[in-house]
């Protein structure tokens, strides 16, 4: 099997745990009564699986303050990002289903993930948008049409 194809068959199987995630977050939404606690619950929960991981296997150092200061502002938004984007699936879940809170999430991140490739932006290598990448966002589109029947 081709490298490549084993990575994007892991990017899949990850991508798979997105609606269990979607899910568990969604209940303990309800269950906590709150979007934002459901997040928090869920970062905490995120941070103590990283510590555990990066106490007992990771033996780097940890970068200095000195370091931290040198990395570009906007590479701290991606915490922003995932608190928007969890925070945003337990509150639609409960209302429009997990597929289509994920299918509409997968729209939003395959139009921006063209835009950025084809542009190279954030340093990542320019990877033009072909008619094939435009028409399969264009099918998922269709895809949620046909998950609202």
């Amino acid at each position: 099997m081709q490298k490549s194809l084993w990575l994007i068959l892991v990017a899949v199987a990850v991508g798979g745990l997105v609606p269990f995630q979607s899910s568990i977050n969604a209940h303990l939404g309800q269950f906590v009564k709150s979007p934002l606690q459901a997040t928090l619950i869920n970062f905490l929960g995120g941070v103590l699986i990283l510590l555990i991981i990066l106490l007992l296997f990771y033996k780097n150092p940890f970068p200095s303050i000195t370091e931290i200061k040198q990395i570009p502002w906007y590479l701290f938004f991606g915490g922003l990002f995932g608190v928007t984007f969890v925070t945003t699936v337990v509150i639609l879940t409960p209302k429009i289903g997990i597929t289509n809170m994920l299918a509409g999430a997968m729209v939003g991140q395959l139009i921006l993930s063209a835009v950025i490739d084809h542009f190279g932006l954030l340093n990542i290598p320019v990877h033009p948008i072909s008619w094939q990448r435009a028409l399969g966002i264009c099918m998922l589109i269709g895809g949620i049409a046909l998950t609202q029947k």
